[in-house]
């Protein structure tokens, strides 16, 4: 006899009754409460936030769409909607509040994890419509835009989006929630300011008006949607606890053409490390860069890895031959791709935890369209899709196994482009350092005796 009773479906709207959500000039935190229900316990995996969008331009209007003829602005286009969220926070409402995950670079992580699709995924079904994905800037600009709907009164009516929030603890979490035994959650979600959020497509000569700060993004009809599984005590005895995927970012700066740089995890279940670069003084608020770019280190011809000072897991550099700056300069922009399959090979697997993958957006084709972007008049980016960087899987392609790194030294020596005159790489990104973001993703189990997190 099956141990779950019955299923009952829930609505919840923001605890700071807010009837819109703006980046500028209102709230831009947006707070559920999960109630403590007895004897109910929650299904994340079927949970879904949902809204309408809507952006409006400087003027105070909506930004409609025969603004898209003088305004080339966009989001990224493998994010959509999880480009509008900054950080999510998951808190007990029990036991002094406490923290029980934060989700910092949301929308960077969310673009990374999603190296897993492929072009077509983003095209059409659920990313396309729900979550307002695309296969790049262009047409993915067009969700942005408010459309009079006949018969409504409402000539700013945005778009509806509908996403499942990417954290360990509501994505890959292993047990149900025991809403009781947990005391209730709190949910909190923080938007992202417009710098970070959007992005102008074109900001040369001709691009006609650009995207400034004193936008806005807003967002109302905002709910919680999903479902209480209400089950047998035997069952909800048994839901003592709940394991689930954390995810920490390391962050350093990339300095020269030969940088090694050193981490320490500091966990005791560690599974993987993704490592993503971005140029460091033009990325974050900047209104003509897409903050949420995962393109390779600029110019990049190998690296090493090590753990504790040896050789661990490749006892060998991976190098890329040839390297970009290996290539002749005169070719033309769209054929400049560096030949890294090592590299791709690792970072997939890392990805995927498999090799080969079912669907991929880490290829040449992606790589070469987000270097022509780069290398074009005016650098517009129109291409998103590309998803590259350095992945170590210390979970050696085995599904669930995990190593401790709770005093481990990590270090990661990289060769690229950074600050030298290689000429065939964008200028505009060698000549500046690189942030680097190492992302730990690591086992944690959130006990509700004592609503303790250990990781």
């Amino acid at each position: 006899m099956s141990q779950s009773l019955y299923r009952k479906y829930f609505e919840i709207v923001p605890v700071n009754n807010i009837t819109t959500f703006q980046v500028n000039g209102g709230t831009n935190q947006i707070s559920f409460l999960i109630p403590p229900v007895q004897g109910a316990s929650l299904a994340t995996r079927d949970m879904v936030f949902s809204g309408r969008l809507q952006v409006v331009k400087d003027t105070g209007v909506s930004y409609k769409q025969a603004d898209l003829n003088t305004t080339n602005i966009s989001f990224d286009s493998v994010n959509g909607a999880h480009n509008l969220i900054n950080r999510v926070d998951i808190i007990s409402q029990g036991s002094g509040n406490a923290l029980i995950e934060q989700r910092r670079q949301y929308p960077l992580i969310n673009k990374y994890r999603r190296g897993t699709l492929s072009k077509n995924d983003l095209a059409a079904g659920k990313y396309n419509i729900q979550q307002l994905c695309s296969i790049n800037s262009n047409a993915a600009r067009n969700w942005l835009t408010s459309t009079p709907v006949a018969g409504d009164g409402n000539s700013d009516r945005g778009h509806d989006f509908s996403i499942q929030l990417n954290t360990g603890f509501l994505m890959d979490n292993v047990q149900q929630i025991n809403l009781g035994a947990s005391n209730g959650l709190l949910v909190k979600i923080y938007l992202s300011e417009i710098a970070n959020a959007l992005f102008n497509i074109n900001s040369g000569a001709g691009a006609g008006n650009l995207l400034t700060a004193d936008y806005n993004i807003k967002l109302t009809e905002v709910k919680l949607f999903g479902r209480y599984n209400f089950v047998t005590q035997p069952l909800l005895a048994s839901l003592n606890r709940v394991e689930f995927r954390k995810i920490n970012d390391l962050i350093s700066v990339v300095q020269s053409s030969n940088d090694t740089i050193a981490n320490q995890p500091m966990v005791s279940s560690m599974h993987k490390m993704i490592h993503i670069y971005q140029p460091n003084s033009t990325t974050a608020n900047n209104v003509n860069a897409n903050n949420s770019q995962t393109d390779a280190l600029v110019g990049l011809k190998s690296y090493a890895i090590s753990n504790n000072g040896s050789r661990h897991p490749y006892n060998y550099d991976i190098v890329n031959t040839p390297s970009i700056s290996g290539l002749n300069a005169t070719d033309g922009n769209q054929g400049r791709v560096a030949g890294n399959a090592e590299q791709c090979y690792f970072f997939i697997n890392a990805l995927n935890s498999q090799y080969p993958p079912i669907h991929s957006l880490v290829n040449a084709e992606n790589q070469a369209n987000s270097r022509a972007d780069l290398l074009a008049a005016n650098a517009p980016t129109n291409t998103t899709l590309n998803v590259n960087g350095i992945g170590v899987d210390y979970s050696y392609g085995f599904r669930g196994f995990s190593v401790p790194m709770t005093n481990n030294l990590l270090q990661i020596n990289v060769e690229s482009s950074v600050l030298t005159t290689d000429g065939i790489v964008p200028s505009a990104i060698r000549n500046q350092t690189q942030t680097q973001n190492a992302f730990v993703e690591y086992d944690s189990t959130l006990q509700y005796q004592g609503m303790q997190v250990s990781n």
